[in-house]
């Protein structure tokens, strides 16, 4: 029998002031702000303790130079370089990661430990946080007062947290950062450490009876691999002209002949702020590195500069300069701050008519419809694609790539209810990930995506953190690209631009927008070069 209790521990901290760095708008996952869910009611069963609760603590206070609650201090101003913030509690610590600040917001990482001898189980956490949350990934928010929130765990495979094992949690501040958490409140239930673990299954769906099964599949999606699919040469020179137009076929993109072809290319950053970028001399040098395609990233709201007027023509300019190297061409209606894609159906069906129809009977080009969808469901995004797809379709069967919920990373999601009829046919899934932030747990996603015979092709990636900057994870992106390659899955990553944060490829002092040499590279942009051959 399980033993509910309620662990209540409310923690007053020195409240400190924030500091400000400026940056533009980055290509991670700058979400927009979260739809409360209604208020969880908790339902007990027969098995359920009425009154398994431990006893309220009084608050436990840090004072600074007298014996006043901190809480009851003036804010001190932050002074630009501390960088996390740990509380110790009663069985557990909790710390708070501050990992990159821009104008207007900031990244943040939260790292629960257990540090007590029973295992914590369904655990919710409750902090104060002026500065307001405005995306999060690996939980979810659940409530929010004046000042707080209330996130809970998220998914199967981070629910428990084992004796001396950690889950962390990240989001995206909707302001400057106005100083770490005054108060924490960390909830859950207890139960012995050699209890039944919770399913540590692959994604959140695959146990789900009503999922459709795949009989044929290994246990281990990694095996499973080559379906007889050869892969294509791929080698310098006319790729589109060799390859012809490329095509879904089961879980992969093939040529023409049939054979797996793995997309490789760089994503542009978005076209209205760095449309310089976007010209065959720039294209070209990644070409030369290994590069067979790019992606044309139009934000799609007037808050983001989107302006068709400018950027068509800008994607015009793109899909030439493509064109004439012999490389592919992604367009990318790149969905973001508006978060569900249903928001701009209207102005997304203007900009799809336009381009399928000038680029239907264009070999190299492919169309993604939603780039980053969050905030909302999985049933919003077939809605959407299902009133966009059919006008790509009056006028081309070129491949579409559908967006999946939570920034395209809930490919599990689409596998388990993909689309499917007049829908389905060289319609693909796409996967992102910032490798800093996403490791095994979003992997796990695409393994078992895989599994279920899902097409995917990363259209956007990058070695640091979610936030497009912060520091650079190169073993994780190493296993990435390793697991990619093995599933014949194709990867673009972001951005081609001189921006002064980490996941740009071009050093911010390096003032050419083509002709590029690797010592006008980045750390980002070097490494990824070393993965195209």
């Amino acid at each position: 029998m399980k033993k509910h209790i309620s662990i209540l521990l409310v923690v007053a901290l020195l409240l400190v002031g924030c500091g400000q760095q400026s940056e533009a708008l980055s290509g991670g996952q700058n979400g927009g702000t979260y739809k409360l869910p209604e208020p969880i009611t908790v339902v007990e069963d027969e098995d359920t303790p009425k009154s398994a609760t431990f006893e309220e603590k009084k608050p436990e206070t840090v004072s600074l130079g007298g014996d006043e609650a901190a809480e009851s201090k003036k804010a001190e101003p932050w002074d630009g370089k501390t960088k996390e913030n740990t509380f110790k509690g009663d069985g557990f610590d909790i710390t708070f990661q501050l990992q990159n600040t821009w104008e207007g917001g900031f990244t943040a990482n939260v790292v629960i430990k257990n540090t007590g001898t029973k295992k914590i189980r369904n655990w919710e956490v409750e902090f104060s946080l002026p500065s307001g949350i405005m995306s999060l990934w690996n939980a979810q928010l659940t409530g929010t007062d004046t000042g707080g929130y209330t996130v809970k765990s998220s998914e199967d495979w981070n629910r428990d947290i084992e004796v001396g094992k950690t889950v962390e949690f990240g989001f995206n501040g909707q302001k400057n950062f106005d100083g770490f958490p005054a108060k924490y409140k960390l909830s859950g239930e207890l139960v012995d450490a050699d209890a039944t673990p919770a399913p540590a299954t692959q994604a959140p769906n695959q146990n789900d009876p009503n999922a459709t099964q795949d009989p044929n599949a290994s246990e281990d999606p990694e095996v499973d691999a080559d379906d007889d699919i050869e892969d294509a040469e791929i080698t310098s020179g006319n790729q589109f002209k060799k390859h012809g137009r490329l095509k879904v076929k089961g879980r992969y993109i093939v040529d023409e002949s049939g054979k797996a072809f793995k997309l490789k290319g760089v994503s542009t950053h978005g076209i209205a702020w760095f449309p310089q970028y976007v010209n065959k001399s720039a294209f070209k040098s990644f070409k030369k590195w290994g590069a067979n395609a790019v992606r044309l990233a139009c934000y799609t709201s007037q808050g983001e500069q989107y302006n068709p007027s400018k950027d068509w023509k800008t994607i015009d300019k793109g899909v030439k300069a493509a064109t004439e190297l012999g490389m592919y061409a992604i367009i990318d209606w790149h969905i973001l701050q508006e978060n569900n894609p249903t928001m701009t159906t209207a102005r997304a069906k203007k900009f799809f008519k336009h381009f399928a129809k000038k680029y239907g009977k264009t070999k190299n080009v492919i169309f993604e419809i939603c780039n980053e969808p969050n905030g909302c469901d999985w049933k919003d995004v077939k809605k959407y694609a299902k009133k966009i797809i059919p006008i790509i379709r009056k006028y081309t069967n070129n491949i579409i790539v559908c967006g999946t919920p939570t920034w395209s990373q809930d490919v599990d999601t689409a596998a388990n209810d993909r689309l499917t009829g007049k829908y389905t046919k060289n319609v693909c899934y796409t996967i992102h990930f910032y490798a800093a932030t996403h490791k095994d747990n979003i992997r796990d996603k695409v393994k078992y995506a895989f599994k279920k015979k899902l097409p995917i092709l990363c259209t956007e990636f990058s070695i640091c953190d979610a936030s497009g900057n912060g520091a650079l994870d190169k073993s994780s992106a190493n296993t990435w690209i390793k697991l990619f390659k093995k599933l014949k899955i194709g990867f673009f990553t972001w951005s081609l631009c001189n921006k002064a944060e980490s996941s740009a490829l071009i050093k911010s002092s390096c003032n050419k927008t083509g002709g590029f040499k690797k010592s006008d590279l980045t750390s980002a942009g070097k490494w990824f070069i070393s993965k195209l051959k």
